[in-house]
């Protein structure tokens, strides 16, 4: 009874877990611009922002698993990519569950529980940071090394017996095994800190076990084994390096003397011989000691924020809660018992995979919470042994601080900038039917991309100014890089948490008026006034200015330009039309943005519409 409870609460809760990736909560900018913002320039063709990781030289961040990773969505669509987040999500699910069961299989299940019901698990993990792809992977590596030292696997042992005394670790597996490493440390530099102590245990399997105590030291009966995974360690290090430095553009291959293309490839395919003409040109781009050595230098650490060494036991704390306590009650046992020649080497070896990369990265000043993704398996695993023994309070506890931070991080932080690029996008690129009415353009608001003119007659302008946000996805606003110098132009401006000085300066520049807007503005129109600035007479603009409600403008709106207004809709004659509010409110500063108030409705992230019409 009780274990077919447990079935139907973990499917609810991997139903619940595909419900989270479609939230629209902004948890980090890094969410997007290690990854999807990137794809979103090199195969969509959109304009984006391209980060320092990808920017600066030498460059500190492969490309390598963000072309993995989009080349999956760019064949699926919206769902089946959500599908596909959270089926490499389950290798998490099926490590968490196999290690409990190698030695505790009654609890097995509850462990699983545990760890479905982490928000770390809903909401960070189905986010592509690169710490969610880096905790997979470790994942993965671990099961490699419990797969390949017990073939029977999964195995319950029997009294008496040690799981490391079986046969050689299978070429195929150590094959894996030095992939998976070598992506990792592509993947993040701190990947190897966690998997320092599972690659120690892979080796004392090869040479100092039970089992091999046996085998004399010559180099196929012991080093046969290790071999495989320095082949597989080797190759794929290989190939990302050729990759980075193809991609950055450190690295030429030449065919015959010029630039190898797609038609060079078919030729080789048809004569492998002329192999022999291909040559290479440049310097080689290794981007995790790059990235080693940048974090190396404090001054580069400060311009992302320095952070005293003990934070990450206050990040600990945010993203395990009660577990905190399970795992510090459990954990000096864990160590003082547990050694690679005990019974209990599989848990031994995750436990200090987490004790490694915890202790470590708190020796680097720059500390943030995602750091610890990969912590989970260890802080289900720990107390796994006494996951049974716990009352109703706990999972009361457990339960309402998991939902607590589901509802913070997944649906109120930053969560109107998502949803809101899609409104920017219909108001920037998506309109039709414009016309031109005393001096300004007139657009309705369409379903299609409006089509560019390559030799305009008249221009149209939207600026778009994001204000005290997190960056905005520029690749979700989807203006494509062709359509530069074209009629239709887009500006993103993001002043983050600039002076409100910067945003005065910025806005003067585009909206010099002072004079309120017309009363013939109606809703799904879009309005494009004349630049007065431009010597061009038939350039128009607007500008849109993203910021949360509770920012306070009264310095800026109220004493300068008392005029500046927001949108909003008023019953005249039985038609809603646009009229105009004069910012007046000041709004509680509460560090929550939501989109129920986008366009008029009383939202926490407002949209407003900045206008300059000549006096």
């Amino acid at each position: 009874m009780a274990r077919g409870f447990n079935n139907i609460a973990y499917i609810s809760l991997c139903i619940l877990r595909f419900w989270c990736a479609s939230l629209p909560g902004y948890v980090h900018p890094d969410e997007f611009f290690q990854s999807p913002e990137i794809m979103g320039g090199d195969v969509l063709g959109y304009e984006v922002f391209r980060p320092w990781e990808f920017v600066q030289s030498p460059q500190c961040r492969s490309i390598v698993i963000p072309y993995d990773l989009n080349f999956t969505k760019k064949l699926f669509n919206w769902v089946v990519w959500i599908v596909v987040k959270n089926h490499s999500q389950i290798l998490l699910d099926y490590t968490a569950y196999t290690i409990a069961q190698l030695f505790y299989p009654n609890n097995a299940l509850r462990s699983l529980l545990v760890f479905a019901s982490s928000y770390v698990v809903l909401i960070f993990n189905t986010r592509p940071f690169s710490n969610s792809v880096e905790s997979i992977l470790l994942a993965l590596a671990f099961c490699v090394y419990v797969k390949g030292s017990t073939p029977k696997f999964p195995l319950r042992q029997q009294h008496g017996d040690s799981s490391t005394d079986k046969d050689e670790f299978p070429v195929n597996l150590a094959f894996l095994f030095g992939c998976i490493v070598a992506l990792g440390s592509f993947t993040r530099i701190t990947f190897i800190l966690y998997a320092f102590p599972i690659g120690l245990a892979f080796l004392h399997h090869i040479f100092l076990s039970a089992r091999a105590q046996g085998k004399s030291w010559c180099v196929y009966s012991k080093f046969s084994e290790l071999l495989p995974a320095c082949l597989g360690l080797i190759m794929t290090t290989v190939i990302c390096v050729l990759a980075d430095s193809l991609y950055f553009g450190a690295l030429n291959i030449t065919f015959s003397g010029t630039l190898l293309d797609k038609d060079h490839i078919f030729e080789l395919l048809r004569n492998p011989m002329k192999f022999v003409e291909i040559g290479w040109h440049g310097n080689l781009i290794i981007t995790p000691l790059n990235n080693f050595a940048y974090n190396l230098d404090s001054n580069n650490l400060s311009q992302h924020g320095l952070h005293p060494r003990y934070l990450h036991i206050y990040n600990f704390v945010l993203l395990f809660g009660p577990l905190t306590l399970l795992t510090m009650k459990d954990l000096q046992f864990s160590v003082n018992f547990m050694r690679l020649l005990s019974k209990r080497t599989y848990k031994t070896v995750i436990v200090y995979s987490g004790l490694c990369g915890f202790m470590f990265l708190s020796l680097i000043p720059h500390q943030e919470a995602r750091f610890l993704l990969p912590l989970l398996l260890p802080v289900i695993i720990v107390p796994s042994d006494r996951i049974h023994k716990l009352n109703m309070s706990f999972w009361t506890i457990w339960a309402v601080f998991n939902l607590v931070f589901v509802a913070i991080f997944g649906g109120l932080h930053q969560a109107g900038i998502v949803p809101i690029m899609q409104k920017l996008q219909n108001q920037a690129l998506r309109f039709k039917k414009c016309e031109e009415l005393s001096g300004y353009f007139q657009c309705e608001l369409g379903k299609k991309f409006f089509i560019p003119v390559s030799d305009p007659t008249e221009t149209l302008t939207t600026n778009i100014i994001f204000y005290k946000t997190y960056m905005p996805p520029r690749h979700l606003l989807g203006y494509p890089k062709a359509w530069r110098g074209t009629n239709v132009q887009v500006n993103v401006y993001d002043l983050a948490g600039s002076p409100l000085s910067d945003l005065e300066n910025l806005i003067t520049k585009q909206v010099p008026s002072k004079s309120s807007l017309t009363e013939n503005l109606w809703r799904e129109q879009i309005i494009f006034q004349q630049n007065k600035n431009s010597n061009n007479s038939r350039i128009f603009e607007r500008t849109l200015l993203v910021t949360p409600s509770t920012t306070d403008f009264s310095p800026f709106f109220i004493g300068t330009y008392n005029e500046l207004t927001s949108i909003g809709y008023d019953d005249n004659n039985g038609k809603k039309r646009m009229k105009l509010k004069l910012i007046e409110q000041h709004w509680p500063h509460v560090n929550f943005d939501h989109l129920d108030r986008i366009f008029a409705k009383g939202m926490y992230l407002n949209v407003y519409l900045l206008v300059s019409f000549s006096d």
